[in-house]
């Protein structure tokens, strides 16, 4: 079995193992009001780990829901989580780290995943925004940045921990542009993109096409995933 990435609407990003695990990022679904995502809460059936990035409605508003929906665990940074815990009654055997979470920089590791929390440039309700490189057992390596600004600090991190697909908001307001995506794919040398946050602009598939067209001229070896709700990729 090969591993499998699903773009599930906004950031909501799912990510299938080769052992047949299952990463759910940035978990929203048409439950909570996703204008993207296909699904229900109750149509996900298997989820193993549930990260989010930072504490914006449209990262976190469904991932207590899953968690409690598949049993998964929840990873995230420590003061999202706490927060999640409080209010959504996840209990921290549910949580990575014994229910602490984790900061920028930090890891948790489960044995067939490890997650290491990035940098991002934005802001959150509670804690710092993150992003996460997710490393599979078979060495398969996605980086969700987030939501965020060109940063060079993901080179650094690209270095440690080499990606094989980068996932990068496109939106362009709240978060980088197109032209800046492209200088990141750069950067972390992934070798496939997956453009993601698009959904809100006003014309969101030319934003995707110009995001594309611009990786086709400054970055022509790396593989573009043109995403649509539910599209499935082979990794």
């Amino acid at each position: 079995m090969q591993g499998k990435l699903r773009w599930l609407g906004v950031a909501f990003i799912e990510f299938t193992t080769a052992d047949g695990k299952v990463v759910l990022i940035d978990a929203w679904t048409k439950t909570d009001g996703s204008p993207t995502c296909p699904y229900e809460t109750s149509e996900i059936s298997k989820a193993d780990l549930v990260l989010v990035t930072h504490d914006h409605f449209d990262h976190v508003a469904s991932a207590a829901a899953v968690c409690k929906h598949t049993g998964a665990l929840l990873g995230g940074p420590d003061e999202t989580i706490k927060r999640i815990m409080q209010e959504e009654g996840i209990q921290p055997e549910q949580v990575v780290n014994g229910g602490a979470g984790y900061l920028t920089g930090g890891t948790t590791d489960l044995g067939w995943v490890k997650v290491v929390a990035t940098p991002a440039i934005h802001t959150s309700k509670t804690s710092l925004p993150t992003g996460v490189i997710v490393r599979a057992a078979d060495g398969t390596t996605i980086y969700h940045s987030g939501d965020t600004s060109l940063t060079g600090e993901m080179e650094i991190y690209a270095r440690l921990y080499p990606i094989d697909v980068a996932i990068l908001p496109i939106y362009g307001i709240a978060t980088m542009d197109g032209l800046q995506a492209t200088e990141a794919v750069r950067l972390t040398k992934a070798k496939k993109v997956m453009p993601i946050h698009f959904d809100f602009c006003a014309d969101p598939q030319k934003v995707l096409a110009d995001f594309v067209r611009l990786c086709r001229e400054r970055i022509p070896d790396v593989e573009v995933l043109i995403p649509e709700p539910g599209s499935s990729f082979e990794l």
